[in-house]
C-alpha cells in the first residue's frame, strides 16, 4: 500500500493536497492573477497592475488594481494571539541524579553549547537542558507565528524530528511534501530537489512494519515531463550526502512525522484552508473597489465650463501674446464675458457620495468574517482607529469568537510539539538511554494582552488560592525570563521563607 512515484508534478499536488496555490496567492495578494475579471480589465488597458503587467501603462486611465486582502487578516489574527501565549517549554520531570550520573560523551553532544542549569560545569538538570537544546536548535521561539499562518493558509503543517551535524531538532515542512499512505501505516514526505543543475526527487518513507519503523531514502531523477527515473544507491547516497538509505527504528510503533490538520472532518482528513470558499467573496470586494476607482478617474476630478465667448476671447489674448491661439494662460481665467443668458463660467465634478458600493464591501467583508469565526472587534482597531482603554476581560468578551477559535487551535498547536519533542528524544534515547523520553511542559501565558498589574494580581491570586504552584506562578508572572532566572528566583523565594520561618532547632539556638 505504498506509494509508486512515477512522476510527479503540479496535478500530483492537487491530487492530494487540492489547490493549495490559489490560497496561498489569495493570502498573498496576489489577487490580479487569480481573478479572471481583473485579469480582463488589465488587459484591456482599463487598470494597471505593476507586480503582474511591469511598467505597462493603462490606455485610458492611471486607476491600479485596489485589493483589500482581508484572507490576510483572517490567517494572521489567530496566529498573533496564539504565538504570543506560547510561553517556556520546559521538561516535565524534576532534577534526577541517578540521570546525571549515567550521562556520557553522547549526552554532552546532545547539549553542545551554553548550559544554564550548570555549577562549576556540572549539569544539574540534565532533561531540561536536552529540551531546551531541541528548542534552540530548532529556532522554536521563532517559528510559531510563521507555523500557525501557514497551517491556517494550506490546511496543514508537517514536523519531523532530526538528528544530523547541525544537532537534533524539530523541522517545520509545509503540506504539499506529506504523502501518506492509504493504509495508514506510513507516510512520504516528497522534495523537488536542484542537484548539478538538474532535477530530482528525493523521497523519505517511514513505514510500520512488524512493530518496528523502517526509513528510507529515494531519489529519482526527472525529465523534462516530470517523469521519474530511480538513482541507483551508490550515486543517491553520494548526491544526498547521508551515510544510509534505510534503517530500522526498533520498537518504534508510529512514524516520526507528525501532521497538523486545519479542520479536519471525514470529507477532508488532510484539513483545509481557512480560506476555502473566500475566493468569490473576495474577488467582490476587489471588483467594487477597483470600478468606484475606476469612476472616481473618470468623472471625480473638477472639470471648468465657460460659454464660447470666453473661449474667444482667451484664444484672442493667447495669439497676441503668444503668437498661438492655443497657448492659453490660466491666469487670463479672470477676464471674463457674459452670454444672453448671464452665464460665463462653471466647475463640474462628480459627487462622490453617489457612487456607492461601500456598503456593499463592508457586507462581505463581515459575511467573511462571520465564516471564519473572526470577531469584527480583532479589525475595528484597524477600521475605527482603536477605542477607550479596556481591561483584559471587557478584551476578552469582545473578542469571543475569535479566542474560541484561537484556543482549539492553540490547544492542538502545543499537542503538536509536543509530540515532536518526544519523537525528538526518542531519537535521542537511542545512542543515549541517560535521555528520559517524555512529553514536555509548555506554559501558556493569556492570548489577550493585559497590564502587568492584572496578569501579577491574577497569578498571585491563583497562587494563593492553591491552584498553581510558585514555580508556575513565577514563570507566569515573568514569561521572558531565562531558566536560569527562574530557577535562581525559585531558590531565592526558598530561602527567604525558611528565613522567616526558622526551624524549631534554629529557635533554640
Amino acid at each position: 500500500m505504498t506509494i509508486i512515484w512515477d512522476k510527479f508534478d503540479e496535478q500530483t499536488i492537487k491530487d492530494t493536497h487540492e489547490n493549495i496555490y490559489f490560497y496561498r496567492d489569495l493570502y498573498e495578494g496576489d489577487h490580479a492573477k487569480l481573478f479572471s475579471r481583473a485579469r480582463d480589465l488589465i488587459e484591456k488597458g482599463e487598470i494597471i497592475d505593476s507586480l503582474v503587467e511591469g511598467p505597462k501603462k493603462a490606455q485610458n486611465v492611471q486607476t491600479p488594481y485596489i485589493i483589500a486582502n482581508i484572507p490576510k487578516i483572517i490567517a494572521e489574527i489567530p496566529a498573533m494571539f496564539i504565538s504570543r501565549s506560547i510561553g517556556a517549554i520546559t521538561t516535565s520531570l524534576s532534577a534526577d541524579e541517578l540521570q546525571i550520573e549515567e550521562s556520557n560523551d553522547e549526552t554532552s553532544k546532545l547539549i553542545d553549547g551554553p548550559k544554564d542549569n550548570t555549577v562549576n560545569g556540572e549539569i544539574l538538570n540534565l532533561q531540561q537542558e536536552l529540551v531546551k537544546q531541541i528548542c534552540l536548535n530548532s529556532n522554536l521561539a521563532h517559528e510559531h507565528w510563521g507555523n500557525i499562518v501557514q497551517q491556517q493558509v494550506d490546511g496543514g503543517l508537517v514536523g519531523v524530528p532530526w538528528m544530523d551535524e547541525r544537532g537534533l531538532r524539530i523541522e517545520f515542512k509545509s503540506r504539499d511534501v506529506y504523502y501518506p499512505h492509504e493504509d495508514g501505516l506510513g507516510v512520504d514526505l516528497a522534495y523537488d530537489r536542484r542537484i548539478n543543475n538538474e532535477d530530482y526527487l528525493h523521497v523519505y518513507r517511514e513505514r510500520l512494519e512488524k512493530g518496528d519503523l523502517k526509513v528510507t531514502h529515494s531519489l529519482y531523477k526527472l525529465n523534462a515531463d516530470r517523469k521519474t527515473e530511480e538513482v541507483p544507491d551508490e550515486l543517491a547516497l553520494k548526491l544526498l550526502g547521508i551515510e544510509d538509505l534505510e534503517r530500522v527504528y526498533e520498537g518504534r510503533s508510529r512514524p516520526f512525522v507528525s501532521y497538523w490538520a486545519n479542520d479536519k472532518t471525514f470529507m477532508n482528513p488532510l484539513g483545509v484552508s481557512c480560506l476555502k470558499g473566500q475566493g468569490s467573496k473576495q474577488d467582490e470586494i476587489n471588483w467594487t473597489l477597483t470600478r468606484n476607482a475606476i469612476t472616481f478617474e473618470r468623472n471625480g476630478k473638477p472639470r471648468i465650463a465657460i460659454s464660447k465667448e470666453v473661449m474667444n476671447e482667451l484664444r484672442t489674448i493667447a495669439f497676441d501674446r503668444y503668437g498661438d491661439e492655443t497657448r492659453i494662460d490660466h491666469r487670463d481665467l479672470e477676464v471674463t464675458t457674459f452670454d444672453e443668458q448671464g452665464k460665463s463660467m462653471e466647475i463640474i465634478q462628480i459627487d462622490i457620495t453617489k457612487i456607492g458600493g461601500f456598503q456593499e464591501v463592508k457586507n462581505y467583508i463581515k459575511l467573511m468574517l462571520i465564516e471564519t469565526m473572526t470577531s469584527e472587534k480583532a479589525i475595528d482597531f484597524y477600521m475605527d482607529g482603536g477605542g477607550a482603554a479596556q481591561s483584559g476581560v471587557a478584551k476578552y468578551y469582545d473578542l469571543l469568537i475569535t479566542l474560541m477559535k484561537a484556543e482549539r487551535i492553540q490547544n492542538e498547536y502545543v499537542h503538536f510539539l509536543k509530540q515532536l519533542i518526544e519523537s525528538a528524544l526518542w531519537i535521542a534515547n537511542l545512542d543515549d538511554p541517560a535521555v528520559v523520553i517524555e512529553e514536555p511542559s509548555i506554559t501558556l501565558t493569556s492570548m489577550v494582552p493585559i497590564s502587568r498589574k492584572e496578569l501579577i494580581e491574577e497569578n498571585m491570586s491563583a497562587f494563593e488560592k492553591g491552584a498553581q504552584s510558585l514555580e508556575t506562578t513565577i514563570r507566569r508572572n515573568n514569561p521572558d525570563a531565562s531558566e536560569e532566572w527562574i530557577q535562581e528566583e525559585l531558590m531565592r523565594l526558598q530561602e527567604e521563607e525558611e528565613s522567616a520561618y526558622p526551624t524549631e532547632a534554629g529557635d533554640s539556638l
